[in-house]
This record gives C-alpha cells, structure tokens and sequence, in this order.
C-alpha cells in the first residue's frame, strides 16, 4: 500500500463522518445548496489545496444558515446561561454547532473527523439532565492527537490510521463529566512540530481571515475552527507554540498553561516518553469568560486524583488590587514586524493609563541560549523516532518538518548529552528567574506571539517568541489586540538585519496588503504556576 492510498484512507475518514453527519443533522435545501457551492480548502487529494475563499470568514457568516448563526455567533459563555436557562436545548444548540462545523470544515479544511453520533447521545442525555453542570451542553472540539474512544489517532502521521484507542483522554472524560459535548476532531500537521497546520492526513488548513495565510500549528485545525466561530471552545497542546501561535494567528484566546495544571501525559506524539521539554495542554476559545470557566471546572473536579503528574492546585482568582506588567519589545534576536510593534505600544500605552496597574521595563536575557538549549532537548534521539513515522508509510517529509529537524543543535544524544543539556536548562531557569527578578519583579510580562501575525505557508521559522516560555515553563495566555492595518503597518524599509534569520522574517513581511485583515494578538507570559495572573491580565485588557 502506498502512502497516496493512506492519505485517501485518511480523507475517507473526513467523507465518512460527513456523510453520516449530514444524514443526523441535516441542512435544509437552502443551506444544503449553498454548502455545495462554497469555495473549497479541500482539494480533490492530500496534495491538492483546493481553491478557498479570499476571506473564507465572511463567506461563512454569509452563506451560514441564519437560525444556526444566530447561535454560534453568541458569546459562548452567553450561550452556557441559555442553555441553563433552557432558552435553548443542548441538541438544538449541537445542531447549529455541526452545521457551522460543516460549513467551516469545507471553508478552511479545519476538521479531521465529526463525531455526530456519539455528540448526538450526550446532548439527548443533557437534555434530560442536570442543568447545573459547569459546561452544560456546550460543544468542544478536540485536537487530533488527543485520545477518544474508538477513533484512530494519527497525530498527522499516516502509519498510525489503524491505532484506533479504546479510551478517552482524562481531560475529554472530565469535560465530559462537566457538560461538554464533543463533536469534532480538529486538524494537526506532520510530526507536531510546525507552527502551521498541513499533512498528509488532510492537506493544508487555513487561516480563515485570509486563506493566503497558515492558521498556525500545531493546534491549526483548533485555532481555525475556533477563529471561525465554529465550536464553543477546544483543546489544544503546546510544546513550543502550538497553543499560543494558532490563537495569535486567528485572533482567539489560548492558554499555554504551566506544566502540572491539566492532564495531558496520555496524549499522543512521537517520541512519547520525552521528559527534558514537555508538552502541555490549555483551552482555546473566542470567550476570555468560558476560557476562565473551563480551567476553574477541570481543577475543581481534582484531576490530580486521576493524573498523578499534576499539582493540586485550584483555580483561584489573583487577590492583588494591583499589578506590575512589564512590556518585551523585543527578544534582541529578530525584530517584530509593524503590527506587532504597533499592538505592543498600543497595549502599553493602554496599561499606562490605569490605575491599578504599573508599567515597567522588561529586556531580555540570552533568548539564543534558549533556543540553542531547548531545540536541543526537543529531539534528543536527532529526530529518529519523527523520522520513522514517515518512513513506515512512505510519505514525504514536507518542507517544515525537515525544517525543525535538521536544524544545527538536533543531534542525537547519548545519556550523558542528555543530563549536561539538562543542566544547561536548569542553570539557564535560573539566571532566567534572577533576571525576572532584577528587572521589577513584574506579576506579568506583554511579549510577541510571534514576529509577525500569521505568516504566509511554509514561512513559519522562527518560535523563538514562543519556545522561550516552554523551556522556562511560564505560563502564556494570548490574546487579541487589533489587524493588520495597511495604513499604519508598511514595512520598515532600510532595514539592517542582525543576523540570517532576522533577515528572513524581514523579508516575509513584504506588504501589508498581503496580510490584510490578519489578526494581531500578543501574549501575557508570567510565572511558573501563575496561570490566574496571566489570564487576569488577558481580563484587564478585555475591558479597556
């Protein structure tokens, strides 16, 4: 069997679950027809990229059926209070979520699989239930790689279609137990470790306020279905910006949480097993409101009692009347491009206007030493066990991939390599934590997601705004700031690059028409276990 005959298995799995989506929750002749004649971000094969829409979010809220909008459009957490009220019935509201799905999955290629059936007979059961659940009826979509019962997980790699689990994630039966109702599984790309989101399992997702552009990566399919307005809230992992960079790039909310808050040691990825750098997982969703819910929900259900990795710590709200915020300009390595330079004044300008609130400097300390320690430690067999995956099908190792992996410090390290690269890490946490310190002891830090908002395919080379904080293990929670504005986000011209790879972002950014309308967001990164910091100071920004 050749990998061209895995990838259609794979794209059978979307047809299929379509298919019987449709026949659960069908669209009317109206919809139906509009549906058919939607621009396309699914080719005819894996390798074919179809032809989206130049906006694909503005065909969606035109073309969209009007009753289902009108639910999907609410604030999410607004829409929790219906529910509980019983304005409106978990399978009503199911229904509007999977006719957006729809519509969105064709739009920018967003979703890996539907789950009609099994979302079918939890919002049937809610509907008969306790509606005092925290997340009564709300849909959640679900990140490939992450485990649910009877489905493959393949995290992007084809030679796993067959590895269908007979359990669900702790974190999905916790959301589950809560109220949640999960009825998509969202797109990732090859290997995980690209901050785009194309594979072989699916083709190339995209960002769907300009499909010229990535919608990010790993978690692409999540922050597009989400930036789209086309699921409640879901669940993404992050090991170097796979939570933060989608949420920037579809102007979402996303919380990189500190490692030990959530479970997530039963997902799936290569090179399980991995301790030097570890993954994380967090809520992504358009409510800042629901984000807050949801991390109060799953830490007051006590997952520490399932996930013995985890800290007991609850969920509680920052007691400080008021807070000192420092403002990264600049990690001294590559410069942000105009509209992330223009977010980051604006949000300082808009900081230095509350009381209750003090603005401090914050420069950065040795953030290539970071790179050159955690690219290390992100493969510490060379990349061989990532390699392997594509091997075993035969498929072709795409452009990004190869990227990260034949970058100068990947090498493959014996025991030893790994304990002084360990040490490296340690030591560089804290002279990292000292100079926190040295510089005002901020309660939080505003930073670039990235150099740039989302970036054009297969540009997406430089983490080092997001990789910083997984190797700290800081917590990070993105947040929205403004667009791509043409008039005021021309690029710098006679510009003098300090170094190859500042040069190449540079140079991505050749107008600000080609990323017109992309969202600019920026991130409050803090402390370890500081996570209710960081989204208090997501919250202060929320209400201007």
């Amino acid at each position: 069997m050749t990998w061209h005959d895995l990838a259609k298995r794979a794209t059978d799995v979307y047809d299929n679950s379509l298919k019987k989506t449709l026949q659960l929750f069908p669209l009317d002749d109206e919809a139906l027809k509009a549906f058919e004649l939607l621009p396309s971000a699914r080719g005819k094969t894996v390798e074919d990229y179809g032809s989206p829409a130049k906006v694909p979010i503005d065909v969606f809220r035109e073309k969209m059926p009007k009753s289902s909008l009108a639910i999907t459009e609410k604030d999410p957490h607004e829409l929790l209070q219906d529910l509980k009220l019983g304005k409106v019935t978990c399978v009503q509201v199911l229904t509007a979520y999977f006719h957006a799905a729809i519509f969105a999955s064709k739009l920018v290629n967003c979703i890996y699989e539907f789950l009609p059936e099994e979302a079918m007979e939890l919002a049937k059961k809610l509907d008969l239930g306790d509606k005092n659940l925290p997340l009564y009826g709300l849909p959640l979509s679900l990140k490939e790689m992450i485990p649910f019962k009877g489905r493959a997980v393949t995290h992007g790699s084809l030679c796993y279609l067959d590895r269908v689990v007979d359990y669900n994630a702790d974190i999905v039966n916790i959301l589950i137990n809560a109220g949640a109702v999960p009825f998509v599984r969202t797109t990732n790309p090859q290997s995980l470790m690209m901050l785009e989101c194309e594979s072989w399992t699916h083709g190339r997702t995209v960002n769907p306020y300009n499909s010229l552009l990535t919608c990010g990566g790993s978690t692409g399919g999540e922050g597009a279905i989400q930036g789209i307005g086309a699921a409640a809230f879901g669940l993404g992992s992050d090991i170097g910006g796979s939570i933060r960079c989608p949420s920037a790039f579809n102007g979402i909310y996303g919380l990189r949480s500190t490692v030990g808050r959530l479970p997530s040691s039963d997902y799936f990825s290569c090179q399980l097993g991995l301790e030097s750098i570890l993954s994380v997982t967090g809520p992504m969703t358009r409510s800042l409101a629901l984000l807050d819910l949801v991390m109060k929900t799953i830490t007051d259900l006590s997952p520490w009692l399932v996930d013995p990795s985890l800290y007991p710590l609850p969920w509680k709200a920052p007691k400080k009347e008021k807070l000192k915020i420092g403002i990264l300009y600049d990690d001294g390595l590559v410069a942000p491009q105009p509209p992330v330079a223009r977010a980051l004044k604006m949000v300082a300008e808009q900081l230095s206007k509350m009381s209750n609130v003090e603005v401090v400097p914050f420069k950065p300390y040795k953030h290539d030493k970071a790179w050159e320690i955690i690219t290390s430690l992100y493969f510490e067999d060379g990349g061989a066990d990532t390699r392997s995956t594509m091997e075993r099908s035969g498929e072709p190792m795409l452009p990004q991939t190869e990227w990260i992996l034949t970058g100068k410090h990947v090498k493959p390290l014996e025991p030893k390599g790994i304990w002084l690269w360990n040490i490296e890490k340690v030591k560089y946490r804290k002279e990292y934590l000292a100079h926190w310190l040295s510089q005002g002891a901020p309660d939080a830090v505003i930073a670039p997601v990235f150099p740039g908002p989302a970036c054009k395919p297969r540009t997406s080379r430089y983490w080092g705004y997001t990789a910083q904080w997984n190797l700290l293990d800081y917590p990070g929670m993105v947040f929205p700031v403004t667009t791509v504005d043409p008039k005021l986000d021309a690029p710098v011209k006679d510009y003098k690059p300090r170094n190859e790879m500042d040069e190449f972002v540079w140079k991505q950014y050749d107008s600000a028409e080609s990323f017109a309308n992309a969202p600019v967001a920026l991130c409050a990164v803090g402390l370890r276990n500081s996570d209710e910091t960081v989204v208090e100071v997501a919250k202060i920004l929320e209400k201007k």
